[in-house]
């Protein structure tokens, strides 16, 4: 119904400067340029790949409470995007103008708002948010530069209007900052995530479109992952890069190999299942959320037998030594500590137990009172 009111309403609309915008840009360079070549790198910090690696890079290595609350801001805005595209159904300038606007590279779907404006928006800005106790310039200064670079190169490949871009972004940025009030204000995370999975249902009424679907699963894959690491999995970070890189790796390729894996297997039981969009979007749902939940929850179970396995190679035993002198040299013993420890060992070969403020005639005089006690 909401497909066919969009539809009613018109789905190529556009303000008057868009279109000519976009063909200056393509003119400064088109299919095999030099800039053709650089924004098509520069997009690639919307897509799926980076911006899960970034989040990746931070669960799994650095610190994996700043990293599940970049993931909260990533598939918020993942999941709300596709559901406003399919009510606004705006068609791509590509698809509207045909004969103006070249289509330097592979996409479908609806336009309006841009998912890898948002996309960015919401993993950059959310990591300098995640980490704004730290006051890092240069996380701030990404958190600016790369949205805005992401959203540039979509309308020189031709695939977003100005404005397209433009509610990405604000979309991206609006959902850190509602996300991370309500982390703040609601003591259960658990609420929040009921919550998005909730407001996300009414998508299945409505959305045609492959990446609502997608991000469905990952949101119920996101929200058991966490469940299950916080009772079961309890996995330690780690600010060794090579082993952060690692993980990182292993977690992509295990990525890569389970969807091809439930894909072949499904497509051997069912090879048309592509046809039939319920059970494909069905499936495409439930892929996604065990995909995310065996990497978030089950995955990390292997770090501790890794550690091991690093102490037996003697890889670690140098590294740990010295995360434990900096450790131990951060940690200021306060006076009451070390009067306590001085107390305690001497009184230990005496009983009954005296302070040691106590004088040797004093000590001599309490033991007879003691005795004719």
């Amino acid at each position: 119904m909401i497909n066919l009111l969009a539809a009613a309403i018109g789905t190529t609309w556009e303000l008057p400067f868009e279109i000519p915008f976009i063909v200056w840009l393509q003119s400064l360079g088109g299919e095999g340029s030099f800039l053709y070549y650089l924004m098509n790198f520069i997009t690639m910090f919307g897509e799926e790949v980076i911006l899960v690696g970034v989040m990746g890079f931070v669960y799994w290595g650095l610190d994996k409470k700043r990293g599940e609350k970049i993931g909260m801001f990533m598939l918020t805005a993942a999941l709300v995007n596709p559901m406003i595209k399919n009510i606004a159904c705006r068609t791509r300038p590509f698809d509207s103008h045909p004969d103006l606007v070249d289509n330097l590279r592979d996409v479908d779907g609806y336009s309006f708002p841009s998912g890898h404006s948002s996309g960015s928006a919401s993993v950059f800005v959310g990591t300098a948010v995640a980490y704004k106790d730290k006051k890092s310039k240069w996380l701030i200064s990404l958190a600016v530069i790369i949205p805005l670079l992401v959203a540039l190169s979509r309308n020189y490949l031709g695939a977003h209007y100005l404005t397209d871009v433009v509610a990405g972004l604000a979309l991206g940025v609006a959902v850190v900052f509602l996300v991370d009030w309500l982390t703040r204000v609601v003591k259960n995370k658990y609420f929040i995530y009921g919550g998005i999975l909730i407001v996300g249902l009414a998508g299945f009424f409505y959305c045609t479109t492959s990446d609502f679907f997608t991000a469905y699963g990952i949101a119920v894959g996101f929200t058991f992952g966490m469940l299950f690491d916080e009772k079961v999995t309890k996995f330690q970070n780690t600010k060794v890069w090579w082993r952060i890189v690692l993980r990182v790796a292993v977690g992509g390729g295990l990525y890569l190999g389970l969807n091809s894996m439930f894909k072949a297997i499904v497509g051997a039981i069912y090879p048309d299942y592509e046809g039939d969009f319920w059970f494909e979007s069905i499936f495409r749902v439930l892929r996604y959320a065990v995909i995310v939940f065996l990497l978030l929850g089950v995955y990390p179970l292997l770090f501790a037998q890794t550690e091991k396995l690093w102490k037996k190679l003697g890889w670690t035993k140098k590294e740990h030594t010295v995360e434990e002198n900096v450790d131990t040299a951060d940690i200021e013993p306060s006076p009451e500590t070390d009067n306590t420890a001085e107390e305690q060992t001497q009184q230990q070969p005496e009983q009954p137990s005296q302070t040691a403020s106590e004088p040797p005639d004093e000590k001599d005089e309490t033991t007879p009172d003691t005795k004719n006690i």
